[in-house]
């Protein structure tokens, strides 16, 4: 049996948890980028992409309420 992943939280509260935690760790992610030397670190930027992932799924769950229920 095939499970279905859920990629948009469930809840209104979860929305804004993980819309704060991307903001977050995108901003870490911009100072340490910023900051770091000439080399980039190839963590902060997984770091960041997975920080806009979770800014859009949380935007597309405040923006579309059924989105949250599949």
């Amino acid at each position: 049996m095939a499970t279905r992943w859920q990629l948009i939280p469930r809840t209104t509260p979860l929305c804004w948890l993980s819309l704060v935690a991307g903001v977050l760790l995108l901003v870490s992610s911009i100072i340490t980028l910023t900051t770091a030397a000439a080399r980039v670190p190839v963590l902060e930027v997984i770091v960041a992409v997975v920080a806009v992932f979770l800014i859009v799924c949380a935007v597309l769950g405040l923006a579309k309420p059924q989105l949250r229920n599949r």
